[in-house]
């Protein structure tokens, strides 16, 4: 072979070799996700942000969190931060989107796309991924409903001030209509603060004040229901004579569920399952490089929450979807 010849075979087997470290390169290149969330207190959204963290390390991601410490501004620089940083896409958990609009268009401004989990639908914002609140309300009423042969006398705990558990409150309203024996003796609106304590005070209001003509105890999230739960409990009435029911399904009411106490049932949403579709959809556009309107067909990701009773309740620590 002449030198020519191996000159030339050379000088392409550099260029191939180049192409395939640059196409490795390429391939290899690591996507940071800047994550944040509005209040690390909540039950909730530990669970959310764990389960984010993890799932996006166990892909290789690199994975910045940050905690807004229930500060909308604190949450909007966190937003800005993440955009001089670069990163390549924003997951938002549990805000109040209209609150951060400013910082949303910031982000968007930069190319970078913004996912929410939890918090509404709002332009600029590529998906939020949430439960359906309508049907989760549904599923726990119904229920009552058919706990109660349809007949009977329930106190109702509501909290309007919240979109997620007001949604809960209208299906419950709705349920009400097909069930005209059930009656509602008292309705009372949470405050936003010092929930728990005012559900229990007000709880034991209601037993002094109706005794043993309260069937049933409606409340629009798990934690009240749990303070119901002790009221009851402290006057010595079971779930044979009152029932409560809640919704998150956090392990607590799994193992009031599972201990016999009055709190017989909740509707669990899957927060890790909320983590994973923000996953899968950063996977699919940052990534893989999916156009909007195939990974996204619209604005709203509902993932679903099974009802858990007596006969369902997962083993201890463990969740339904395990």
């Amino acid at each position: 072979m002449s030198l020519s010849k191996i000159a030339k075979l050379t000088l392409v087997c550099v260029i191939v070799l180049v192409m395939g470290l640059v196409s490795v390169g390429h391939a290899a290149k690591v996507p940071t996700i800047g994550y944040v969330t509005a209040n690390m207190t909540a039950t909730s959204q530990v669970r959310t942000t764990n389960a984010f963290v993890a799932q996006g390390k166990a892909k290789g991601w690199k994975v910045i969190n940050a905690d807004a410490k229930g500060s909308w501004p604190s949450l909007a620089d966190q937003i800005e931060n993440y955009v001089q940083m670069k990163v390549d896409a924003i997951v938002v958990a549990m805000s109040d989107l209209p609150s951060i609009k400013a910082a949303i268009n910031a982000a968007n401004k930069a190319k970078i796309p913004v996912i929410s989990i939890d918090s509404g639908v709002a332009e600029g914002v590529i998906a939020d991924i949430t439960t359906d609140n309508f049907v989760m309300g549904s599923k726990i009423s119904s229920f009552m409903m058919d706990r109660l042969n349809h007949k009977g006398n329930i106190i109702v705990f509501k909290f309007s001030e919240h979109h997620g558990t007001r949604k809960r409150g209208r299906a419950l309203d709705m349920v009400l209509t097909e069930n005209p024996e059930v009656k509602v003796l008292a309705t009372h609106n949470l405050p936003p603060a010092g929930f728990m304590q005012d559900a229990q005070a007000k709880m034991e209001t209601y037993i002094t004040q109706y005794g043993d003509k309260i069937d049933a105890v409606w409340c629009p999230w798990d934690g009240p229901a749990m303070a119901v739960t002790m009221a009851l409990q402290a006057s010595k009435i079971g779930r044979n004579k009152c029932f409560v029911t809640g919704v998150d399904g956090e392990q607590e009411s799994f193992d009031l569920i599972r201990g016999g106490s009055p709190f017989v049932a909740t509707v669990a949403q899957p927060f890790e399952l909320m983590a994973k579709a923000a996953i899968d959809l950063i996977d699919d556009i940052v990534v893989k490089g999916k156009a909007l309107d195939k990974a996204v067909p619209t604005s709203t990701i509902y993932v679903d929450a099974p009802l858990v009773t007596p006969s369902n309740v997962p083993a201890k620590g463990a969740w339904p979807w395990d």
